[in-house]
């Protein structure tokens, strides 16, 4: 299913004040070409104080959004379904909205250990605002993120017409933890996707990512049963399944070979050799 552009219904754009979360790291240059489509648009960059300082120019931007006709907001909207950014709405100020939001910016993990989040990446939103705990709604009302991979976006309520304060640092339950290693796991399936479909476009099967979606998992999945960890190793893998392009690895003796035969190689640089005989054959009609 394509991701539609048609938001969730009954959104308070008329009670309150709507935000865009944008994530500074999708485009180089974010504040200018906001500019560009609204020279009036108020934004407030989170990395404005330490420690983020020298990280002001890929900071996420919050951003005031009017009404949803505006052009930066049609700008977010169409490019929604590579989820960087979140819809916020809030019946506070902006100050108020970015100060609960740069709570967040560093967490801490179950165990203690202090990490980084990007609060912007709408897959990390929807496992954080999506685990129930209503601390972390801070002075929203309302958190709105697109999903690609299902088609559809997601909407999260706060439930309280006053929500505990928010103590830092934050730190993850175990569930959460859980719901962001899943996350993790997500987006390099999702950079998988991009890969195939920049060298392989007539590779996969599916014109949407979510009907694609179990032809990437069943790649990982493969690439994991043998032994095949970096992101590298499973580009290399799925390199050598769009090279044979339907013909079977039994089909393919010296490739298979090299995939699960141990030898003093490590599997990193077995399965780049498998790729590179894989394209040969692909290639040259050589029969392996």
């Amino acid at each position: 299913m394509k991701l539609s552009t048609c938001l969730p219904e009954d959104l308070p754009w008329n009670e309150q004040q709507a935000f865009l979360l944008l994530d500074g790291t999708t485009f180089s240059d974010l504040p200018q070409r906001l500019k560009t489509l609204n020279p009036a648009v108020s934004t407030v960059a989170l990395y404005d104080s330490a420690p983020f300082t020298s990280l002001r120019d890929i900071s996420p931007l919050l951003v005031g959004i009017p009404h949803p006709d505006e052009a930066v907001f049609q700008f977010y909207l169409q490019q929604a379904h590579e989820e960087w950014g979140v819809l916020l709405f809030s019946t506070s100020p902006v100050h108020d909205v970015a100060q609960h939001l740069r709570k967040l910016l560093t967490i801490e993990l179950p165990e203690g250990l202090p990490v980084v989040l990007r609060l912007a990446d709408a897959a990390v939103a929807q496992a954080l605002f999506g685990s129930g705990d209503q601390r972390l709604f801070g002075p929203l009302s309302c958190a709105v993120m697109a999903d690609s991979v299902d088609g559809h976006w997601h909407r999260h309520q706060s439930r309280l017409t006053e929500c505990p304060e928010l103590s830092t640092p934050y730190r993850l339950n175990p569930e959460q933890n859980a719901a962001l290693d899943r996350v993790d796991r997500r987006r390099a399936l999702l950079e998988l996707d991009t890969h195939l479909l920049s060298f392989f476009p007539q590779y996969p099967v599916g014109k949407t990512v979510g009907e694609r979606w179990p032809m990437l998992e069943q790649l990982e999945s493969e690439a994991s049963a043998l032994g095949l960890c970096s992101q590298s190793e499973l580009f290399y893998y799925a390199n050598v399944m769009a090279w044979l392009n339907g013909s079977t690895l039994e089909q393919h003796p010296h490739i298979a070979q090299l995939l699960h035969t141990p030898s003093l190689q490590l599997p990193g640089e077995r399965v780049a050799l498998a790729a590179d005989l894989a394209h040969r054959w692909a290639t040259e009609g050589e029969r392996s």
